[in-house]
Order: structure tokens, then C-alpha cells, then sequence
């Protein structure tokens, strides 16, 4: 324990493959907009992070933060599928936007990326001092994920004692062999669809630091490899691309998580491969939760019209059957 050999999610028999179980949630998939509130958060470094508040409309201790993928933002609808869902039971939600991929200015030369714990930790911290919060969640899809999950373990002896637990789905935690999938010919088109936004991104940051981004170099750029050689190394403080994807793999860091966690990442998501699938190590796990559907593609779970999302199903069901049971909550 704690490897849950047999996932709830069953697939509707009309998905299809893994690759378009991935595309038509994606697109196609819609969520009634959210009408947020957002704060411009002054952080550490001197730069502004754009905060996006959904509160539960009622008096709660409860906080759950949410992390979105690379190139998402926080209207996308696995964002707000999770937000209402746990708006019901009564916990306020805070979903943040990265940094050049966040869709939100920034005033620094800087980027969120795989290794980016001091920002959720920054803002994490924040919060709780902000609202009073008591017990805090942290959620995450994708490159959110393995930001979750590395907070969540690397920085497990310093996270605030209100962080309780975490789900994350999806997750990119072994980096390198995430990489080479998305570089392959099979996955040169999410490459290609993901890179365009980067690049668009660091155009707008040329503009305002004309004399640090050198945009010659784009035009040579065709794999993520290429992308963090050139640019999220340097800019970040990496050695190269080897260096960044080691240090941000949250696969070498998992065995340190003391406060339960659920990992669903799907057996065909097209995306992932070796430790994203930690099975040994949740065995021997008290706190890792491994949950590997048959089906679900990347981020996409396709749901039955009418149903609720099953990753907000799924979350929820963990906090009310895990991690409720493992901390303290204050009546009312």
C-alpha cells in the first residue's frame, strides 16, 4: 500500500486511442466560465504573479491551490472543473498563472518551469497568512503536477504545517523521458503546438529586454531539447537542458512525502513514461498514492455528459476519504 491497483476510471467505449482521448477534451471540452478574483501578487524577487481567488462563498479554513499545465492558464477546464467541485465543499480555491506561459505580463526575465517550488512556495505562504487558512491542498495537471509533487517532497522538512496533502494528475515527473516521448515522431505535434506558444511568450519578453533575448536562435529551435538548451537553461540558471530536467524531476524526490498524495497518471498517456510510474516505491509508500488507469490519455479522462469530471470526482473522493482523516479541522 499504497498502490491502488484498480482505478474507477473506465473509459466511454466511443474514446478512441490515446491520442485522441488527449486532443478532444483539450479543445473541445467546455466549463462554464468562473468569474474570479485577481490579485497581483508582489513576490520575492521583485516580480508580479497573478493570482486568480474563487472563494467558496462561505466561512472556511480550507484552501485548495491549483497549478495548470505548461502553456495553460487558469480558465482552462480542468482548472475549473477541479475549482467547482471543491467549492461544494466548501473550500476556497486559488489558481495561479505561470510565469511567460500564464497568459498574465510579468516584469522580470524569468520563467516557470519543472523546478519552480520557491513560487508555489511564495505563494502557498501567502495565502495561508492572507485568509487564516487552517488546512491547505495542492493540485496539479501536467507540469503542474510534477511542480505539486516536488514542493510536496523535495521541500517536504520546510512546506508551512497547513499544507495536508496533494493530487496530481498526469504528471511529468520523470522529465528527461517525458522529453524524448514529446521529441519523437509520435509526439512531434504536441512539440510543435507547445513550442509555438513558448516562442510567443519570448517574443514578448524581447520586447522588453531587447538586449537579453536573442530571437535569431528561435528559428533553429524544433524540439524541447533545443528550447532548454537555449533558453530555459540560461535564463534560469540551469548548466543546460540535462541539468534542468535532472534537478526538476520529481520522480527522484517522491520517497521524502510525508503528507498524503495521489498520483493518477494514466498507463496510456502518451506523454509519460518510465518513473512516472513509481510502483515499487508506492508499495512502500505511507503517503504516496498511485493511481494508473488503463485509459484517460494526457489530461483528458473523456467523462460521460452529465457527470462530473472524474479527476474533480477523484480529487475530492481522496481529500474526503484520505486526507480528511489524517489532519485536524476546526468545527464550523
Amino acid at each position: 500500500m499504497p498502490f491502488i491497483e484498480t482505478s474507477s476510471y473506465q473509459a466511454p467505449f466511443f474514446s478512441g486511442n490515446a491520442h485522441f482521448q488527449t486532443v478532444i477534451p483539450s479543445f473541445f471540452r467546455k466549463e462554464e466560465d468562473l468569474a474570479y478574483d485577481r490579485e497581483a501578487f508582489e513576490a520575492p524577487d521583485g516580480d508580479c504573479l497573478y493570482l486568480d481567488w474563487a472563494k467558496c462563498g462561505r466561512p472556511t479554513k480550507d484552501l485548495l491551490i491549483i497549478s495548470h499545465g505548461l502553456c495553460g492558464h487558469t480558465k482552462r477546464h480542468y482548472v475549473i472543473s477541479l475549482i467547482r467541485s471543491f467549492q461544494a465543499i466548501g473550500f476556497d480555491c486559488l489558481a495561479w498563472n505561470f510565469r511567460i506561459t500564464g497568459q498574465c505580463p510579468n516584469r522580470l526575465l524569468k520563467m516557470t518551469t519543472s523546478n519552480s517550488t520557491d513560487e508555489l512556495d511564495w505563494i502557498t505562504r501567502h495565502a495561508i497568512a492572507k485568509g487564516g487558512y487552517r488546512r491547505v491542498l495542492q493540485a496539479g495537471y501536467s507540469m503542474g503536477g510534477n511542480i505539486c509533487l516536488l514542493y510536496l517532497s523535495r521541500e517536504a522538512e520546510r512546506i508551512p504545517s497547513e499544507v495536508a496533502g496533494g493530487v496530481a494528475f498526469c504528471a511529468t515527473i520523470d522529465i528527461p523521458v517525458c522529453t524524448e516521448l514529446l521529441d519523437s515522431t509520435a509526439g512531434k505535434l504536441y512539440t510543435k503546438y507547445f513550442l509555438k506558444k513558448l516562442m510567443r511568450g519570448l517574443q514578448e519578453k524581447q520586447k522588453q529586454y531587447p538586449d537579453q533575448v536573442d530571437l535569431r536562435t528561435l528559428s533553429e529551435v524544433k524540439t524541447f531539447r533545443d528550447f532548454d538548451d537555449c533558453f530555459t537553461a540560461p535564463l534560469m540558471g540551469f548548466r543546460d537542458a540535462e541539468d534542468y530536467w535532472h534537478q526538476s524531476s520529481a520522480c527522484r524526490w517522491l520517497q521524502h512525502l510525508k503528507v498524503p498524495t495521489l498520483l493518477v497518471n494514466p498507463a496510456n498517456d502518451p506523454f509519460l513514461g518510465g518513473q512516472c510510474y513509481p510502483v515499487e516505491l508506492a508499495c512502500k509508500s505511507h503517503a504516496l498514492y498511485l493511481e494508473i488507469p488503463k485509459e484517460g490519455g494526457h489530461c483528458g479522462f473523456i467523462t460521460s455528459k452529465g457527470h462530473e469530471w472524474w479527476p474533480a470526482c477523484r480529487a475530492k473522493e481522496f481529500f474526503k476519504e484520505v486526507v480528511s482523516n489524517r489532519c485536524f479541522s476546526e468545527p464550523g
